[in-house]
């Protein structure tokens, strides 16, 4: 009987507090109609003080509610990485020793741009007019185009046998990036050829011997092969092994339909070139078996916000001193490589982490296209458009922790 009224005046209780809460709510709004109806009328006196008396009502009403929840506001939330008090070396060896070396800790740079990194899938052939005049029926290159949307990419459909092309060592489905300094993502198969055949005879009607005619491919299966083997680090500078490729290139990225116009609800939008780079801040001991898609990976991860340095999330982030509700402290997140469902993680990580190796720490730079784009996530504090930075560790492959 006790237990029964004790249950009974709590409910008496909540019921209290949303019927006073939707009364304050009520309140605040109609206070603020009332307002705005009396400006509108004409009856400026005292609109100021309503005002005021409007906006403290509403803000004491925000701190209740973010009191009464156990939040903190979004103008207070300090969010800190708080790996080390997780990760110790007794109990945790292996993922304590492949933390990110404190050299490649980002320092919460004011920068306002990103450099652009060199492209490791990009292939530059520079050909002479000497061989433009010896060639025989042209270049030798059949071109096609994959679209999507209103967007094109020119590949290499085929090359002609005995042509230039083949002897320069062109291969293809290789992506055209561009042609005599034209841009070549930004075109259709008609358009590239239109190019090609403007830059060779630009050379050829040129004076000078010695002008030259550059062309440059991007090979798709470069940058996957050099994920599974990175570059050996520069001991002379002390760069680490680093690889990147464009997924997008500069221009307008406005939704059109075919004939050019907006489509229902869209706005004109351009952005830069889109550019993701990994960097492997600590190889595997040993690695027999690598991540690939259908994998299930469990990773820890600290994301940054690459213009400011903020942190904006991580497996073991913390925000004022307390955790995030819903992770029950765990320190890492498990995922399907490459069937993630669409908005739970940003679709860079299925670009970064393939051929990762269980003990591998890589750091991803994500462009917006594959992060959170031109909308930000307001709800994390992503401003519109911002490169992200990820530094990950993969703790296990398939349920398995040891190296494979």
């Amino acid at each position: 009987m006790r237990l029964r009224t004790r249950t009974m005046h709590r409910r008496l209780v909540c019921i209290l507090l949303l019927r006073w809460l939707v009364s304050a709510i009520a309140f605040a709004t109609t206070d603020q109609f009332a307002r705005m109806n009396s400006i509108g009328s004409g009856e400026s006196s005292g609109a100021k003080q309503s005002d005021d008396t409007a906006s403290s009502r509403r803000e004491l009403l925000q701190k209740m509610i973010f009191a009464w929840s156990g939040l903190a506001t979004p103008s207070q939330a300090v969010m800190t990485d708080e790996t080390d008090a997780f990760a110790t070396p007794a109990i945790e060896g292996t993922y304590y020793t492949q933390r990110t070396p404190s050299s490649a800790a980002i320092t919460a740079p004011a920068q306002t741009s990103i450099m652009a990194p060199n492209l490791s899938d990009e292939i530059t052939f520079t050909i002479t007019k000497g061989e433009l005049q010896n060639m025989q029926g042209g270049i030798g290159l059949e071109l096609g185009e994959v679209s999507f949307r209103t967007n094109f990419r020119v590949i290499i459909k085929s090359v002609a046998p005995n042509s230039l092309a083949q002897k320069l060592g062109i291969q293809p489905n290789w992506v055209v990036v561009s042609i005599g300094g034209a841009n070549g993502e930004r075109t259709n198969a008609a358009g590239a050829a239109i190019y090609f055949s403007q830059a060779v005879k630009k050379v050829l009607s040129s004076p000078d011997d010695s002008t030259t005619l550059s062309i440059t491919f991007r090979d798709p299966a470069k940058f996957r092969d050099e994920l599974e083997s990175f570059p050996s680090k520069d001991t002379s500078s002390g760069e680490l092994p680093t690889v990147s490729t464009k997924v997008a290139p500069a221009g307008d990225t406005t939704q059109r339909f075919e004939d050019g116009s907006l489509r229902r609800g869209a706005t004109v939008r351009e952005q830069g070139d889109q550019v993701v780079t990994v960097t492997q801040l600590v190889p595997p001991q040993m690695c027999n078996r690598r991540a690939t898609t259908d994998d299930l990976v469990e990773i820890s991860y600290l994301g940054q916000i690459v213009e400011t340095g903020e942190i904006f999330d991580g497996s073991a982030v913390k925000i004022n001193g307390n955790g995030i509700p819903g992770r029950g402290n765990d320190i890492s997140v498990y995922f399907v490589l490459g069937k993630q469902p669409f908005g739970q993680f940003p679709p860079g990580w299925d670009v970064g982490l393939n051929g990762m190796c269980v003990g591998e720490r890589r750091r991803l730079i994500i462009p917006p296209v594959l992060g959170f784009g031109a909308e930000g996530n307001p709800r994390r504090r992503i401003p519109p458009n911002a490169t992200l930075q990820y530094d990950v560790t993969l703790v296990s492959l398939n349920g398995l922790a040891t190296p494979q």
